[in-house]
């Protein structure tokens, strides 16, 4: 690895037993690599050094010592008092294996995921949009968790959602981008799409708005689909065997891949209707509707009676207030409710 020769030419240079060919091999990765380039500064370019800092370097390189000789029984004990002509060199040396173990925790393939990434979270009745590393923008919808990557300097650049959120990805072929979520993982290199996939939801939905998508299962990545401008993939989560077979029309398929819905006002599209400060539904059962509510105003939802949850209604909302929305749903299909504080009862 380049750090690894880095480090040991480093090393070498500052032990003055570099050769003409290490340092030129030292420049040319230092030259590629700007955070080693700073690293190697930092040495070149030494600080005046205090007693004490003497002494914590002192003691770091006796601890270094000490677990050497101990995982290595015949070892020749070190002494650990530096001569002052030394003093510079021992010191580089100290502080060089503390950059060293700082490094491998950064980079250490060990390190948990957590660490290395960013969190937003919205709650219910909120929404916010972020910039990523790499310029790409996200609106996340209402009690939803996006996480990411601190930087996008690997290969890919990944994210994991819970909840639903709109991508404008920047494109950059080179860097794919992935979209972790309970189900089904979304690759895509430059495109506007939304991902809906809460974890207390049955299904997951992918609409794309423009450019173009390959989702694939968590638990069979071989199996892929191709998402094409305008269209929606609908995956339930308690699939067990999950094949692009499955893809079928019937509400009762396991994946279903539609054309996506548009309503009158404006050529709305229902899936992303929320960016709006929107709430719109077709032809949408009571029971989802409910679910779009409790997000939306930050209440919970209560049925008295079973049979309302499979009623159906299309609508588009603006501005208007719950109760507002309740009242004009009821007059195509009746019911009443009772909205205490932030609980909702819906009732015959």
């Amino acid at each position: 690895m380049p750090q690894d020769i880095f480090f040991k030419l480093l090393s070498r240079q500052l032990a003055g037993e570099a050769s003409e060919k290490d340092l030129d091999q030292l420049k040319n990765i230092i030259d590629a690599d700007p955070e080693l380039k700073k690293v190697y500064l930092s040495f070149i370019t030494p600080e005046e050094v205090s007693e004490d800092e003497l002494s914590k370097a002192e003691q770091a390189f006796a601890l270094h010592s000490l677990k050497m000789h101990l995982h290595v029984p015949n070892a020749p004990a070190t002494n650990f008092k530096l001569r002052s002509s030394n003093k510079r060199v021992w010191l580089a040396t100290a502080c060089l294996l503390l950059i060293c173990l700082s490094l491998f925790l950064i980079f250490s393939p060990f390190r948990s995921n957590n660490s290395l990434k960013s969190q937003v979270v919205t709650k219910k009745g909120s929404k916010t949009m972020v910039k990523l590393p790499d310029g790409s923008s996200v609106w996340i919808n209402a009690d939803s968790r996006l996480q990411y990557t601190d930087n996008f300097k690997g290969k890919i650049r990944e994210v994991w959602l819970d909840g639903e959120a709109f991508f404008d990805v920047k494109k950059d072929p080179a860097h794919p981008f992935i979209i972790h979520t309970d189900k089904i993982r979304i690759k895509v290199l430059g495109t506007s799409f939304n991902v809906k996939s809460y974890p207390e939801d049955q299904i997951i939905e992918t609409s794309l708005i423009k450019g173009r998508i390959e989702v694939s299962f968590s638990d069979r990545p071989s199996e892929n689909i191709i998402l094409r401008p305008n269209e929606k993939l609908t995956v339930r989560k308690d699939q067990s065997e999950p094949n692009k077979s499955s893809i079928e029309t019937e509400n009762t398929s396991k994946i279903k891949l539609d054309n996506l819905l548009h309503l009158n006002e404006k050529n709305l599209l229902v899936e992303t209707a929320w960016m709006d400060n929107k709430i719109a539904f077709s032809n949408c059962q009571m029971k989802d509707i409910a679910i779009m509510l409790e997000r939306r105003f930050d209440i919970s939802v209560e049925f008295k009676n079973q049979h309302i949850m499979e009623y159906r209604y299309t609508g588009i909302f603006d501005d208007e207030s719950l109760e507002d929305i309740l009242n004009i749903m009821k007059i195509s299909k009746p019911f009443n409710y009772k909205l205490n504080g932030k609980k909702l009862t819906i009732m015959n």
